[in-house]
């Protein structure tokens, strides 16, 4: 069982702060407070912040033992071929701690990303997906074409290749429908949903692995996440008019217009314990929590440390 934070990229940028220094150093502090992994998220056309690669290759050098990821990074909107050649190069600087979330950048209510973004959204899976088969097929030294519907990678095998063998993992940030499952089952390492209960959880995951063992792979082998932002507070109230706050200045809507898109959790340390509890209960084995609040960031990371990372590190996975 494994806990991480994603670090607030997006909040300091709309706190007028667009210095990578203090991320560097959250970055640490995540890694000396017992977490596991560090993340950063990604939306360079609908909300601005530093770009994630590079935040995660300056991160590689200043910690040891996290893995570092992207939660999720909107591989739609990348050029494959020079996307690759960065993973690879991100891959040989983190020594092998690397793991990716992809995503299409939706479902969410953010008009300015889908207006700025040219290629029809029935496009984007297709595209994300072709590309991750020929990132796979190279990275494990794999025979065959690599032109495809939409682009020719041949020149991915003039790349050098990542630490990984094989590449590191790509999961699916995504949901639990059945498009999602085919995709995760057939080509992704993991699956990240941001939006899904326990019970369907329960019942997705079984689908992927069903679909997995039917695509002859390991249904064990497929990472299982969970994607949730947080306001941590004694008082639920308080917690749920935090996370209300945070969703008025991160997303310029209310917290019940955002619940429908993304989950959300405000209450204490243990009632959240518990809470992670019923997912790992329904497979979940890794989690990947966003702070949702812009005033009192470090209280908050510290109140995870203390009170829910040694819990999810006894949780029993099945």
């Amino acid at each position: 069982m494994r806990i991480g934070i994603a670090l607030p990229v997006r909040e300091l940028a709309i706190l007028g702060n667009n210095d990578a220094a203090p991320l560097m150093k959250m970055s640490q502090q995540v890694e000396e407070l017992g977490f596991d992994s560090v993340w950063v998220g990604d939306s360079f056309v609908a909300r601005h912040r530093l770009e994630p690669l590079t935040l995660l290759a300056a991160m590689a050098m200043v910690t040891d033992r996290v893995t570092i990821g992207t939660a999720a990074l909107t591989v739609a909107l990348r050029e494959p071929l020079t996307l690759a050649h960065t993973i690879v190069t991100l891959d040989q600087l983190a020594g092998g701690r690397l793991t990716l979330a992809f995503g299409t950048g939706a479902p969410l209510p953010v008009q300015a990303e889908y207006d700025a973004v040219t290629m029809p959204y029935r496009e984007r899976a297709g595209r994300v997906d072709e590309a991750v088969k020929a990132f796979k097929r190279v990275w494990r030294q794999e025979e065959g074409d690599l032109a495809g519907e939409y682009y020719d990678l041949s020149g991915l095998r003039l790349q050098s290749p990542p630490t990984q063998v094989g590449g590191p993992d790509l999961w699916l940030a995504s949901n639990g429908k059945p498009g999602a499952v085919a995709r995760t089952a057939t080509l992704y390492d993991g699956w990240m949903p941001i939006k899904i209960t326990p019970d369907e959880y329960r019942q997705s995951l079984q689908a992927i692995r069903d679909a997995t063992r039917a695509a002859g792979r390991d249904p064990a082998a497929i990472s299982t996440a969970l994607y949730v932002t947080v306001n941590m507070n004694q008082d639920a109230e308080r917690a749920e008019a935090g996370l209300n706050d945070y969703t008025h200045r991160y997303n310029e809507l209310p917290l019940s217009a955002m619940t429908p898109y993304q989950l959300y959790y405000g209450g204490s340390a243990e009632d959240f314990a518990a809470w992670l509890g019923e997912y790992a209960a329904a497979g979940a084995r890794h989690f990947v929590l966003r702070i949702g609040s812009f005033v009192d960031y470090e209280t908050q990371v510290h109140t995870i440390a203390d009170g829910v990372v040694p819990r999810v590190h006894e949780m029993t996975a099945d």
